[in-house]
């Protein structure tokens, strides 16, 4: 920076010590690196988005889509990483865990963010180690059976479940995940004896169902199956009817009331920068419009949730406390 020179008019030994002590601080301020840093436009280098799913997972594909737009409107290379594990949860762990508060590595975050520290031990605190900067989609989640199981409605499944008991193998994305509490509430609020089969992502899950491994699926990835003529959708979960099927009933039309909701939202570390928050929040806002990104919400029959930080905050405080009342419900305590 410029800095002022001393002339001859500065005689006065008063002001010649201040400006002197001016001229050093300021000298000092320029070289210190969190001045610098707090000058440069976020975000500086390219950024990371970490995805809690593997390659080939609806989260997996929606999070590529994304990736073009939000490139453009931040300004910067969108580096996708995929952290499956965990239930979902690996993705936010690593974001909940980490020191860089800068903002240029976030993680999308699925609703087994406050299920999974419910039920086991984790390295965090979902309510105060995490930035919720928006929520942005949601998964739809139904009952799909194999064609091969011959069942045509839900009083046939339910039929079928207490007749064969433990035969019913219904496949989802983790132990604590959205499919396994509906999974053990269908079978509670049924009377029947369902087996769970947790897997690491949608795309196993579906690879498993296709390949006759398990016969039912109660997930997020459900509608390539039905669309491609391999499974049949018996209910949904959602608090209303699907658009795209409107002959298939929910569960509580169904008789069952189970409603599972499971928001997508996008979190940073605790202590995240606000600004880049802020920039985060409003690239990815405008990136929702992206035709491709909106073609695949409609091929896997995804939710198109925006909700601000603010709204995303409340929504999780009100989740975190209504899953350790599903959990309580039935009976599932941490280990």
């Amino acid at each position: 920076m410029a800095l002022p020179t001393l002339t001859a008019q500065c005689v006065d030994p008063v002001r010649r010590i201040m400006l002197a002590s001016l001229i050093a601080g300021a000298s000092i301020a320029a070289t210190l690196p969190g001045v610098a840093m707090a000058q440069a436009a976020f975000p500086s280098k390219p950024v990371t988005l970490l995805v809690p799913f593997p390659p080939g997972a609806a989260t997996d594909a929606i999070a590529r889509a994304l990736a073009v737009p939000l490139a453009k409107n931040l300004g910067q290379q969108v580096v996708v990483e995929n952290r499956p594990g965990a239930a979902g949860t690996m993705a936010a762990s690593l974001v909940a865990q980490s020191a860089a508060t800068d903002g240029h590595t976030v993680a999308i975050a699925p609703a087994t963010i406050f299920r999974v520290p419910h039920l086991q031990k984790v390295p965090y605190d979902t309510m105060k180690d995490l930035s919720f900067i928006m929520n942005f989609s949601g998964y739809t989640f139904s009952l799909v059976v194999a064609e091969s199981t011959g069942i045509k409605s839900v009083p046939e499944f339910v039929a079928y479940a207490k007749a064969n008991p433990g035969k019913i193998s219904i496949g989802a994305s983790g132990s604590g995940s959205t499919g396994h509490i509906a999974t053990h509430l269908l079978g509670q609020k049924t009377g029947t004896d369902l087996t769970f089969v947790p897997f690491k992502g949608g795309s196993e899950v579906l690879s498993a169902f296709v390949g006759g491994h398990i016969n039912s699926v109660i997930d997020g990835g459900w509608a390539q199956i039905e669309k491609q003529g391999k499974g049949r959708v018996l209910m949904t979960f959602q608090d209303k009817r699907i658009p795209r099927l409107p002959n298939v009933p929910t569960a509580r039309e169904s008789g069952y009331d189970i409603v599972s909701i499971s928001p997508i939202g996008l979190v940073g570390p605790k202590g995240m920068d606000p600004k880049a928050i802020r920039v985060w929040h409003d690239a990815m806002k405008a990136s929702l419009s992206d035709p491709a990104y909106r073609k695949l919400l409609e091929l896997h029959d995804l939710e198109d949730a925006y909700m601000s930080g603010d709204d995303y905050l409340k929504l999780a405080q009100r989740l975190w406390v209504d899953e350790k009342k599903n959990f309580d419900m039935i009976g599932m305590k941490q280990q």
